[in-house]
């Protein structure tokens, strides 16, 4: 008789993924697949700790429980997910259920979806759909990547029960702080057009219907006449147009990506508040990693820079409403911890800290990767706020510095958590996440353009 050693004894993994049973459902066939696809990676998580323990799992960063983690929460099927809807919400639970066309169904489109819901124990809650098109028109080229034209149709609804404000401009103090609730729907599609060399072009026509519903303490510290739209109910038509470039490689340790857009807002009903909005923003980085300097007479800080780089930053926002109208403050960009965007500016103030029609923020970071998934990150920060774009200049601006953390899985930054300080009024605290962002839809989503969920 003759016995056959185990698979594993000649270093080979016992663990497989066995076809799916094909299905005319998509549905039904993302959740066989969802199911799994769990199944193999515990099955290799097991494998792993067995061949070495805990210490050869962190030797080699974990990347099978980061695995497991990213097809938890991410990828095709039904998904948990934990994250924030907005700064001062909470963290907000949920599940969103993402799906894909199959290649051999329409060899000549990528369709993606994902549908959403997620909800706080404060009472802030959202729920939104989002659709991914891809058309094989035409191939651009960059470097490692194929680009192709994608259009993406969304539809999102807020809930924010308690929101604070604190009045507009600069000049404003931490004991006006009052609540509204603003309830916001938007239905977005974007286009996109890729050019060449990291460019891309895209137009947009969002329809959004937002109201504003102050408190009683709010109404008895503001006036219409100071703060505009305190009660409206506005509803907009807002075309636009989107110039977005990101390099498509790293030359001499540099890369970096740019956005310029416009938009028009015109209000169809709830008042005068038709307006016009410029924003751009730019971000230039140097991976510090194997520089020639380095490997020279400062030859004893290339291991501790190693999987590191410098980052700046700014960011512009000119807010400018037509004759005889004026931006409802709720529409208005905001900077201070996090913004109803999840943006990050002057962390060392409170949420929303300064509102106005008129921003500018400037930033620079350093960031280094530890043990995956974990990475350090410290930063300094600069902005103000403007009534007028006469005065966003490099007078008398905020100022934040802080250090931070990061979780990351598949390469994306998942968690954040910071501490800063500076600007007079203390420090602060902020952390922000989102599973569903995570990682998109597996490798291909690398290069495409916006892959996204819902929130």
């Amino acid at each position: 008789m003759t016995i056959e050693a185990p698979p594993e004894s000649f270093g080979l993994s016992v663990c497989s993924k066995p076809p799916v049973a094909q299905s005319t459902n998509p549905v039904l066939r993302d959740l066989r697949t969802e199911f799994r696809d769990l199944l193999f990676d515990v099955c290799r998580v097991k494998e792993d700790y067995k061949e070495g323990g805990f210490r050869g799992m962190l030797e080699r960063q974990f990347g099978t429980v980061q695995d497991l983690i990213a097809d938890v929460f991410t990828g095709p099927g039904l998904h948990p997910t934990i994250g924030g809807i907005v700064p001062e919400s909470g963290t907000a639970l949920g599940a969103a259920l993402n799906g894909e066309l199959d290649r051999t169904e329409a060899p000549h489109l990528r369709f993606t979806n994902s549908v959403e819901a997620r909800a706080s124990e404060s009472g802030f809650w959202a729920a939104g759909a989002v659709s991914h098109m891809q058309f094989d028109w035409y191939r651009v080229y960059d470097v490692g990547s194929l680009r192709m034209p994608q259009v993406t149709v969304a539809i999102k609804h807020f809930n924010l029960p308690e929101m604070p404000f604190f009045g507009l401009g600069d000049q404003t103090t931490l004991r006006n702080r009052s609540l509204f609730k603003l309830t916001e729907t938007e239905l977005p599609i974007l286009v996109d057009f890729p050019v060449a060399w990291g460019l891309t072009l895209s137009a947009q026509a969002t329809t959004l219907y937002a109201t504003s519903d102050p408190s009683r303490t709010f109404i008895s510290r503001f006036s219409e006449s100071s703060v505009p739209g305190i009660r409206a109910r506005t509803t907009y038509v807002v075309p636009g147009l989107i110039a977005t470039y990101r390099s498509p490689d790293v030359l001499y340790g540099l890369s970096g990506e740019a956005r310029v857009s416009y938009e028009a807002y015109e209000a169809l009903a709830g008042g005068p508040f038709s307006f016009e909005r410029f924003e751009a923003r730019m971000a230039v980085h140097y991976g510090l990693e194997d520089r020639p300097i380095l490997q020279g007479k400062f030859s004893y800080l290339q291991s501790l820079v190693r999987t590191s780089r410098l980052s700046g930053e700014a960011n512009l926002v000119i807010s400018e409403p037509r004759a005889h109208s004026a931006v409802p403050f709720y529409l208005q960009p905001t900077l201070g911890g996090g913004d109803i965007h999840n943006e990050n500016w002057l962390r060392s103030y409170t949420n929303y800290r300064f509102r106005a029609p008129n921003v500018v923020a400037y930033a620079v970071t350093y960031e280094k990767r530890l043990v995956d998934p974990f990475g350090l990150f410290i930063y300094a920060q600069w902005g103000k706020t403007g009534l007028n774009p006469h005065e966003l200049g490099f007078d008398r601006l905020k100022r934040s510095i802080g250090v931070g953390m990061t979780l990351r899985l598949g390469g994306r930054s998942v968690a954040e958590f910071s501490f800063a300080w500076g600007g007079g009024e203390g420090s602060h605290i902020y952390s922000t996440g989102n599973t569903n962002n995570a990682i998109g839809f597996g490798a291909r989503a690398a290069g495409t353009v916006g892959l996204r969920g819902v929130f």
